[in-house]
């Protein structure tokens, strides 16, 4: 008769959990610059100034726009957004000046 109360071995094998190393680390760090890309690309509106701009007509009005008027040289006008999130145009030669809502 052998000896009944015999020790089994285990099938089982116990997982270790290597800690991350300075090349895991490191491998982090380098998807963090492609990854900032990738969602600043994505999302342009992000970077756009959308401080609120006065453009100072001639004749004395002020017209309120989100975000700097864009001159276009080849129209002679100034494209702009309104506050109401609508584009709107107006004639470089009625414009006395512009400026930022801060100025």
């Amino acid at each position: 008769m052998k000896d009944e109360h015999k020790p089994r071995k285990s099938r089982l094998k116990s997982v270790v959990l290597i800690p991350p190393t300075a090349m895991n680390a490191m491998r982090r760090l380098l998807l963090i610059p492609p990854a900032i890309l990738l969602v600043s690309c994505s999302m342009p509106d992000l970077l756009v100034s959308t401080t609120p701009h006065r453009i100072k007509l001639k004749d004395g009005r002020e017209v309120m726009c989100s975000g700097q008027p864009q001159y276009q040289e080849k129209t002679g006008y100034y494209y702009y957004r309104t506050p109401d999130k609508r584009d709107a145009v107006i004639r470089a030669d009625d414009v006395a000046g512009i400026s930022g809502q801060g100025a």
